[in-house]
Parts: structure tokens; sequence; C-alpha cells
């Protein structure tokens, strides 16, 4: 009996003392006057996406809506942990542009700067070294040798046409595919040329090796879990370091293959493993060195973000023109008007205006990369709010939410792409997708390249056509993962044109 009395005794101080605890951390906002919504004692305003009910990108909507149509920001908490979601396209941009050197370093990853597919690269280093990066990456991605990556991108589509040409039609001619599926093969196979400096065809079942190991870094059940753990809580990054690293062996020795044959043989692709032995035999600073894993670090970091961001864009905007004909058809009369009988090149992409406008709105309705965080470096007041974010605090944006705000947008959920709205939201929201200011998207050129391409080439040969007006809204992208996914699929209708 004294045994239970003294068990019961201690429970009821742990309890007390742990909500004593709770309460107090979990009224950090409250105490510097910023509102939140009602929280879960352990799991603060995250319960739903931690315990794998909804997806981070939705849990993240829910708390953006919670606030009044005007609060420049709201206040959350995954587990007791304090977050600022900013809500006003002013602050973003404050934060994330013109006090830059307040916020350079994102909580993404933010344990892991150990890693060798990709981590410790571009993605989620932090200053110093990233500056130091950035500047040695740029010129990888110049105007010229995107347009000297055209042809490579344009042979992948080959196999992607060869592809849907296979595909069974009904008796209408048509032919259903899952266009998630489409985008990512295209995608790997111009990433393995572009970054690895090899030609595969992941349309080929016999010749998916590239794709079913990069495609373990995204797919899976706890593959989504990793990077919900990765962007949300990294000091947990130990327990998915193990499923970030395994497919480093392949990757690995893919790229010192081609590494080492370019430099025996001494020829120039145009391709970004040119770039690397660039590095490599350059001049070396000791803030970063390319040399051995680092150097496998960049085109790994390309690829895992280019490879995803490119296949889901690449996915919704043909589901977005497979459900609006009238804008397709628009866009196949561009198309045929600018490019009829000519080779693909950069100055007649560029003339494609309307694909332009398609691809920022498709991107707008569905970013690949739905949320995005910085840290402050510091104690940091918000210009004209009174409020002191402090240092170590995380700040995030939810891009979805932001960009599908009716303060911001008239229809915001419908796909116009022809936008009225005011140019300074529109040239906003088709910044977000990809990041503002210094820490933006360094592939954001490029991938949006790889996206037109694939559409040209599509559009140039298949009408396509949704067989249900179901729209694909967030209730539907259920999928548990950081990024966008359509839990069921985007099953699109080919039909080859005459």
């Amino acid at each position: 009996m004294d045994c239970l009395i003294y068990f019961t005794t201690v429970l009821i101080i742990f309890v007390s003392l742990f909500y004593a605890y709770a309460k107090y951390r979990l009224s950090y906002w409250s105490r510097r006057g910023v509102k939140s919504l009602p929280t879960h004692l352990l799991f603060g305003n995250f319960k739903e996406c931690i315990t794998l009910k909804k997806p981070p990108a939705e849990v993240m909507r829910e708390i953006y809506n919670g606030a009044d149509p005007d609060d420049l920001y709201i206040g959350f908490y995954i587990f007791h942990k304090p977050m600022l979601l900013l809500r006003d396209h002013d602050l973003i941009k404050q934060v994330m542009i013109k006090d830059f050197d307040v916020f350079p370093n994102r909580r993404f990853g933010s344990g892991i700067e150990k890693d060798s597919v990709g981590l410790d690269s571009i993605l989620s280093i932090k200053q110093p070294r990233w500056r130091y990066l950035r500047n040695k990456l740029t010129p990888i991605l110049t105007g010229q040798k995107l347009k000297n990556m055209i042809p490579l991108m344009a042979e992948c589509g080959k196999s992607m046409l060869n592809f849907i040409e296979k595909l069974s039609t009904d008796e209408a001619g048509q032919s259903k595919w899952e266009v998630k599926d489409i985008g990512g093969r295209y995608s790997t196979d111009v990433m393995a040329s572009l970054a690895f400096g090899i030609s595969i065809n992941s349309f080929d079942e016999k010749e998916t090796a590239f794709l079913k190991n990069g495609t373990k870094i995204f797919r899976g059940f706890m593959r989504g879990i990793a990077f919900i753990i990765l962007f949300f809580l990294p000091e947990w990054d130990f327990l998915v370091a193990p499923f970030i690293k395994q497919p480093a062996n392949y990757f690995r020795e893919i790229f010192w293959d081609s590494m080492n044959n370019r430099e025996k043989l001494g020829f120039k692709r145009g391709d970004m493993i040119d770039s690397m032995l660039a590095l490599k035999n350059g001049e070396q600073n000791p803030i970063y060195k390319f040399e051995g894993d680092n150097l496998l670090a960049h085109p790994s970091s390309f690829y895992i973000a280019g490879f995803e961001a490119s296949a889901t864009a690449i996915a919704f905007a043909l589901y977005d023109l497979a459900r609006h004909p009238e804008h397709q058809d628009t866009l196949y009369n561009e198309i045929k008007t600018h490019l009829s009988g000519k080779e693909l090149t950069m100055d007649l992409i560029n003339e494609l205006s309307f694909l332009d406008s398609v691809i920022a709105e498709s991107l707008r309705l569905h970013p690949p990369l739905p949320v995005t965080d910085r840290i402050a470096t510091r104690n940091y007041e918000l210009p004209n709010t009174g409020l002191t974010i402090e240092k170590d605090v995380p700040v995030y944006v939810s891009v979805n939410s932001t960009n599908q705000d009716p303060k911001y947008f008239s229809n915001p959920r419908d796909f116009i792409p022809l936008r009225t709205d005011n140019r300074e939201n529109k040239k906003f929201y088709e910044s977000l997708a990809f990041g503002i200011g210094p820490r933006s998207c360094i592939g954001q050129r490029l991938a949006l390249l790889i996206v037109k391409v694939a559409l040209i080439t599509i559009l140039s040969n298949y009408t396509m056509s949704y067989e249900t007006d179901k729209k694909c809204t967030s209730s539907d992208n259920d999928a548990i993962h950081v990024f966008t996914y359509a839990a069921d699929g985007l099953y699109v209708k080919f039909k080859k044109r005459n």
C-alpha cells in the first residue's frame, strides 16, 4: 500500500509539473500579444501532422486561415517550440529580402551538415559557408549554359513521347496515365543527363535503376515522415539519417564514373560534370573544399530539388490544362505559331508568354514545396509591429496559403493564367514557389526550363482531357509528405494530334 501511495504521489507531482511547464511554454505568444490558435498540451498546433492524419501543408493552411483576414502574422507551436507564420507580403519581403542578414539560414536540415546526398550543400548549409558556396555554384547555371542544355532536355523528350505513344488506347483513341509518373520519369532523365552526365531512359522498365534510387529519397511512408522531421523537427535528424544516406552509394558510383571518364577523355558535354571538374581542379578555400563527397553533394542536391519540383510542376500543369481545354488551345496555338518547324531554342521559348502564365498560375495553386522557413540569428524587431522575434525562433511562410489568399487574389482557387490582379502581387507569387530573396532556389531557371520543354513536347503532339469535373483541392492532397502530392494521383487522358 505504501508503494502505491508513493507511486501515485510521484505521478501526480510529475503530471502537475509537466502541466505547468507545458502551459507556460504554450503561452509564449500570448505573453507577447501575438494571436495563436488553441493548442494541444503535448503536440502544440501540429497534432494532426505528428499523428500523420494531415500533411503539414494542410495544417499550416489551417493555422494561416485561423487568423483574422488582416492579421500580419500568427503564432503557432510544434510541440512546445514557438514559431511565427507570416501572412503579409510586405513582411515576407522584409524578412526574406531586406533583412536577409538577420535571416540567412533555413531551419530545414539544420542538424545535418554532414551527409553526402545533398544536405551538406546549398539546400541547408549555413552562413558564411552558404554565401561562398552560392557564389561558386551560380556560374553553373548561367543563361548560356542553360541554352546549351536544351538539346539534352529535348532528347529526353523523345523517350517521353515514345512512352505515351505506346500506351493502350480506348475506343476514342485516348490513353490514360498518371502524369506525376510521366513528369517524374522525364525529370529523372533530364537530371541524370545534366547533373550526372549520363543518358538513361526511365520510360524503359529495364533501365529504371536511377529512377528507383531517386524515388527512394522521396517516395513511401517512411520518406514522408523523414522529410517532415527535416523540415519541422530537425533536432530529431538522427532518427532519419539512415534513410537520407541510403541512396548515397549508388549516386556516388555514378558520379565518380562520370567524373573520372570525363577527366580522362578530356571532352566537354555542357553539363554539370564539366562544372564540377572545374571546381575540383580550381583553387580551394578552407571554408568549403570541393573534393570527395563535397563534390557529390551538389549534383545530388540539384537532383533532389530538381527532380521533385519539376515532376510536380509538370504534373499539375498538365492536370490544369486538361481541365481547361480553352487554355490548352490557346497554349497550343502559341506553340504552333512560334515553334512550328523550328529547332527548339532558348530565344524561341522566351517568346511563349502564355506558357509563362500557365506555369506561374499552376505553381500558384500547387507549389511543389508549400512551406519555406528562416531562423533569426539575433533578436529582431519586426518593423512597424512592435514585435521582437527572438534569436533562434523560426519564421515560416505557408506558400500555398499566401498565394491563395482572397486578400490578394480574386477567385483565388481558380486556374486563371491571364490574371488581371495587381501586377505586384503577380510578380510576388511567381517568385514565391521557388523562394524569394538571396536564398531563393538557385536552380529556379533550370527547373522552369525543364517544365517548359516537357509541356511544349507534349502539347505539340497530344491533346489532353480530364474525365471528371472534381477539382484537386487541398483536401485531395492528403498524402503525408512535406511536398505537394495528390494522394490518389492525377490521371490525364492523351489523344494524338492529327
